[in-house]
């Protein structure tokens, strides 16, 4: 029943993509074989100044419009909004958290539909209403007017989103500071302290460096101590005093300064695909030499169980063995409170019950494995050594100083398997081990992540003003909402055509209807993508965006793809008889 339901989706995708091809083909041809009436040419002559006025006039009439000015204030008011209303996990890293995600996250997807309809409205209505024809009988090359309405809608985009980037910011160090307006007043009011001590204890949060840790040996006791005096006694019992929340809100405020209000480098050892392929090739080979290949498989499934193996080993960890991985990612901030964090999902080959260690005399608790990690190069002074036991089976993340990463931004990690119970130990190295360091300031990423959500925005700029030199307002809108909500939702198109490592089933990847449901994904997905997929949920986890992925980005969305959009689009303009000049 589901290989039907699947097969059927395909049909009937591949039919409707048929259709749209065939009727796209159609108008464009339509538009191209009739006689052009453009005056104009290629001419660069002038460009600046009529691109200029082109883009100026379709800012006016976007602010104008009352569609337009009604998103651009949904936008604005929406910022105010998310910050009385994000509450996340009521901690004050969530609500930071919280805030940035619904803030961003919102107001880019009604900058995405603002963006659909105006750039799909501006040259749409001007030709309806005939008002281009002031302009086109003039000797003003049309892609002089495509580029100024795109520049006009662009605009707008981009002060928009400058207006939400600023909010943004201005909202998530307004919670900081609420908080320790909030703490100062519990100081003074549960804690027993003068309004100057209690300044001096809330100030002296600025000043925490350092890794994470429990209980009194927290860096913000310590920063406490330092900055006013008192012993780590005295402090510890001040905090007791004070509301269980605030001092959740403390523990988890840490937290947001390590983990969230940074740009931090997410960098996973690097896999030699094709050394894989090339190591299955010659094990397959002496297989086949030696007469031990199944003769019940396929070629393929053989080729895939053995590269599979080889996988395996490189991430597999036998009793009393070792690994090291080398990670390459950029150089690293060095500032005095910099760290680096060691994100590992440890499995076992076989189950991990309690254990009497006698050799230390010491019990090895359920899913604890003595193992230990050396962070760095042996060769250098600046090398750190976790020592045994560690928890296995969920996710973990230890923080250390950023001495161990080298001015280059490489990394050796190795693990030591020594647990006395004989198992072997293995990562999913494709998911389950990351190094993460701080490369940036949240200042940087911020402004990164805006720029990174302005890029599918500029895509469907392009689109749309493509869309409107031969096409109707709302025939054009409407396709290009349909596009955008499909490239939005091609993760959930992939499980329905049960093409994902999740869902799909092993025993039919040979067969034609999987590649069919394969290509067709692949390409909706190539046709259709628009640009990062979720830069916000990169921020709120303090994870850089960069220059390299914006650059790239820029290069293959705004460049390649917008870019062969609007000169199609220049095409179809310019061979379309809007007005003839008669004599």
């Amino acid at each position: 029943m589901d290989n039907t339901i699947n097969n059927f989706s395909v049909i009937m995708i591949g039919i409707g993509v048929l259709i749209a091809l065939i009727v796209l083909v159609f108008v464009i041809r339509g538009v191209l074989v009739g006689h052009g009436g453009e005056i104009g040419g290629w001419t660069l002559r002038g460009a600046n100044q009529t691109i200029f006025a082109v883009a100026r006039s379709t800012l006016a009439e976007g602010i104008r419009a009352k569609v337009a000015s009604g998103f651009a204030l949904l936008i604005i008011v929406s910022v105010p909004i998310f910050y009385f209303m994000a509450t996340g996990d009521a901690t004050i890293k969530g609500r930071v958290q919280m805030f940035m995600a619904y803030s961003l996250g919102f107001s880019s997807f009604v900058l995405a539909l603002l963006t659909i309809l105006f750039s799909c409205r501006s040259l749409s209505r001007e030709i309806e209403s005939r008002q281009i024809f002031g302009l086109v009988t003039k000797p003003v090359p049309r892609w002089q007017i495509l580029a100024g309405k795109w520049c006009g809608i662009m605009t707008l985009n981009v002060g928009l989103m400058a207006i939400v980037g600023v909010g943004t910011y201005i909202g998530t160090r307004q919670i900081v500071a609420g908080f320790k307006n909030t703490l100062q007043h519990q100081l003074e009011t549960d804690g027993g302290l003068t309004q100057a001590q209690a300044e001096r204890v809330v100030a002296a949060l600025g000043n925490v460096r350092g890794p994470g840790a429990k209980g009194m040996q927290s860096p913000i006791i310590t920063a406490m101590q330092e900055s006013t005096g008192m012993s780590r006694q005295e402090i510890g019992d001040i905090l007791l005093k004070l509301p269980e929340s605030t001092r959740v809100d403390l523990r988890r405020g840490d937290e947001l300064r390590r983990q969230v209000l940074v740009g931090r480098a997410s960098v996973r050892p690097e896999i030699d695909y094709k050394a894989i392929a090339d190591l299955a090739d010659k094990r397959y080979a002496t297989l086949e030499k030696e007469g031990r290949l199944p003769t019940d498989l396929p070629r393929e499934r053989i080729m895939e169980a053995l590269r599979n193996e080889i996988f395996g080993a490189m991430s597999t960890i036998h009793p009393f063995g070792d690994l090291t991985w080398t990670m390459k990612g950029p150089p690293p901030d060095k500032r005095n409170d910099a760290l680096m964090s060691l994100r590992y999902k440890l499995d076992s080959e076989s189950a991990l019950p309690p254990l009497r260690f006698d050799e230390i005399n010491m019990l090895l608790e359920e899913d604890k494995v003595w193992a230990a990690w050396l962070i760095g190069d042996p060769k250098s002074a600046t090398v750190i050594a976790i020592p045994p036991p560690i928890q296995a089976r969920t996710v973990q993340e230890i923080e250390l100083p950023i001495d161990c990463v080298s001015p280059d931004g490489s990394i050796q990690v190795a693990l030591r398997n020594e647990d006395p119970r004989n198992t072997a130990l293995m990562f999913d190295l494709t998911k389950n081990l990351e190094v993460m360091y701080v490369v940036s300031s949240f200042e940087t990423n911020l402004f990164q992540t805006c720029l990174a959500l302005l890029v599918p925005i500029t895509c469907l700029a392009s689109f749309g003003v493509f869309a409107s030199t031969f096409l109707t307002f709302p025939v054009a809108a409407l396709i290009l909402v349909c596009l955008y909500v499909i490239s939005s939702s091609m993760g959930f198109v992939a499980e329905s055509l049960a093409v994902t490592t999740d869902y799909y089933n092993p025993n039919e990847v040979q067969s034609w209807e999987f590649h069919v449901r394969r290509a067709t994904v692949d390409a909706m997905g190539w046709v259709l993508a628009i640009g990062d997929s979720n830069p916000v949920g990169d921020l709120i986890e303090g994870r850089s965006i960069g220059w390299p992925r914006l650059f790239d980005l820029f290069w293959r969305f705004v460049l390649i793809k917008g870019g062969v959009t609007m000169f199609i689009g220049v095409l179809v303009f310019r061979r379309r008889e809007l007005a003839a000049v008669i004599v």
